[in-house]
């Protein structure tokens, strides 16, 4: 119903509420109110409630649109909450919430991809230089798996994605094309000169048997293996 609508309701109610309690009251013995007299009940009951209701039905739709803006912006939190401002993947609280609730599915996989010599990259182009890289391995994450998997930051310059309904080899080859988009990316630093990033990956089959925790640790032993092993290269956990 229309504000229009809501108004001429109210009103009409308003008068004819006051036209069956004049007519009520002329029915007493005594009471009778002369037909002039309803004139100027309708009159009366019309000119009053009009601006009341005028007034009720602006606050409340000053309430309801304050209600959805409320909801919007609640729904906005949220969604911020959940994703990392600077790379636009999955905080770490979302990541594990999401791969948590996809864990206990078969053939499910874990990258766990650290940024090689990244403090150095910090120490010798500035920290400005570091959060470019970190954006742009973000974007690159995103773009090399087009399967929309779920892919957080899960700290610093490190990174995790869990992928699901993969064999071992679709998913070494998804791990290989991750580090060569990495590998690839090109940051100009705010210095001028061009910046370029390599990772250490550690892959690792999720387990059905133990909780998410287990399966990443395993991934970060990987990874460490693969940073010990001489960097930029994809280890599949034992």
């Amino acid at each position: 119903m229309s504000p229009k609508q809501k108004i001429a309701s109210c009103v009409s109610i308003s008068v004819i509420g006051t036209v069956v309690i004049m007519a009520i009251v002329s029915m007493v013995p005594g009471m009778s109110i002369p037909l002039r007299y309803f004139a100027v009940g309708i009159f009366c009951a019309s000119s009053l409630s009009t601006p009341v209701c005028l007034l009720l039905i602006r606050q409340a739709e000053e309430n309801r649109q304050l209600r959805e803006e409320l909801e919007q912006r609640v729904a906005e939190l949220a969604k911020l909450a959940q994703i990392d401002g600077l790379t636009g993947l999955l905080t770490r609280n979302a990541f594990f919430d999401r791969a948590g609730a996809v864990h206990d599915r078969p053939d499910n996989w874990y990258l766990l991809i650290d940024i090689d010599h990244f403090k150095q990259l910090n120490d010798d182009h500035g920290h400005q230089a570091g959060d470019a890289v970190l954006q742009a391995v973000g974007q690159a994450i995103r773009e090399a798996l087009h399967d929309d998997p779920i892919c957080g930051r899960l700290g610093g310059e490190e990174f995790a994605i869990c992928l699901t309904n993969c064999d071992s080899l679709l998913a070494t080859r998804q791990a290989e094309l991750v580090r060569a988009s990495i590998q690839a990316l090109r940051v100009r630093a705010p210095s001028g000169r061009i910046v370029r990033a390599t990772a250490s990956i550690g892959l690792c089959a999720g387990d059905l048997a133990v909780p998410i925790e287990v399966s990443l640790h395993r991934a970060d032993i990987a990874m460490y293996a693969a940073k010990t092993g001489g960097r930029n290269q994809v280890r599949l956990a034992a």
